[in-house]
C-alpha cells in the first residue's frame, strides 16, 4: 500500500491548493506527497511543501484519513491529511519540482464541488463547517519508551 501525506492550510475562508490540469479540465491537490521508506510523516509534508511551494510548513493533528483502492493505473494508497498550522514564507510552484501550473486559493464554500485529490472536499466542507472540529492527535513515535 502506498502512502501519501499532505496538509490543509486555510486562510480568510480558503485553502491553498496545487493546480494541474487533466483531459482540459482544472482538477486541485492538497500540496502533499508519497511517504518513501523510513521518512516520518511529518517530515514528508515539510519537504513537499519546501520542495513543491517553496516554504516552511507547522504541522498539526491529523484531520483526515482516506483510503483509495488501486486501479489500472493507480495502486491502493493510503491517505493522510494534516492541518498546517502556519505557513513561513509566500506558497509559489516550483516548477522545477512539479507539475503543478499554479498555487490556488479555494473558497471552503466550493470544496463540495470541486474537483479535489485526494477527493475529500465534503468532508474539509464539513470539517471547516463544525463548530466542534474534531482531529486525531498523531503521536510521531509511539514506541519512544522502546519495544516489550
Amino acid at each position: 500500500m502506498r502512502v501519501r501525506v499532505s496538509a490543509v492550510y486555510e486562510q480568510a475562508k480558503e485553502i491553498l491548493c496545487m493546480q494541474y490540469v487533466y483531459g482540459g479540465k482544472d482538477v486541485f491537490a492538497l500540496p502533499g506527497g508519497g511517504v518513501d521508506k523510513d521518512v516520518p510523516f511529518g517530515e514528508a509534508i515539510k519537504s513537499e511543501w519546501k520542495e513543491e511551494l517553496g516554504v516552511k510548513v507547522e504541522v498539526g493533528d491529523i484531520i483526515l484519513l482516506g483510503e483509495a483502492p488501486a486501479g489500472k493505473r493507480h495502486p491502493q494508497t493510503l491517505h493522510v491529511v494534516f492541518l498546517a498550522t502556519a505557513v513561513h514564507g509566500i506558497p509559489k510552484v516550483r516548477i522545477d519540482n512539479t507539475h503543478s501550473i499554479d498555487i490556488a486559493w479555494l473558497p471552503i464554500e466550493d470544496l463540495k464541488n470541486t474537483p479535489l485529490y485526494p477527493d475529500v472536499g465534503r468532508s474539509l466542507y464539513d470539517y471547516f463547517h463544525a463548530d466542534n472540529r474534531r482531529s486525531i492527535e498523531f503521536i510521531e513515535n509511539c514506541m519512544e519508551r522502546g519495544y516489550w
